[in-house]
């Protein structure tokens, strides 16, 4: 059931980009710290999501990888405590 709801709110976002896309054709003027050039808006806006869903994963992988490593340090911890009141 989830895959279904994942796979339709992909094509949603498709659908929403293609729409985005097809109704910001301007071009817009660029700067960049050394030089400027003009893009389409959509491939601009494009670039930009993209970038950001990059930063978040990287960000949100670090956060992931913290806690599953608290989560093991806590197994460990709590294994110790059985064995030692068992005895």
């Amino acid at each position: 059931m989830i895959q279904v709801v994942r796979k339709g709110l992909f094509l949603v976002l498709v659908i929403i980009a293609f729409v985005l896309g097809t109704q910001n054709p301007a071009l817009v003027r660029v700067d960049y710290i050394i030089a400027s050039s003009e893009v389409p808006l959509a491939s601009l806006m494009s670039l930009c999501v993209v970038f950001g869903l990059v930063l978040g994963l990287l960000l949100g992988i670090g956060k992931i990888t913290q806690l599953k490593r608290q989560i093991r340090q806590q197994q460990r911890a709590n294994h110790s405590a059985q064995v030692q009141s068992n005895k």
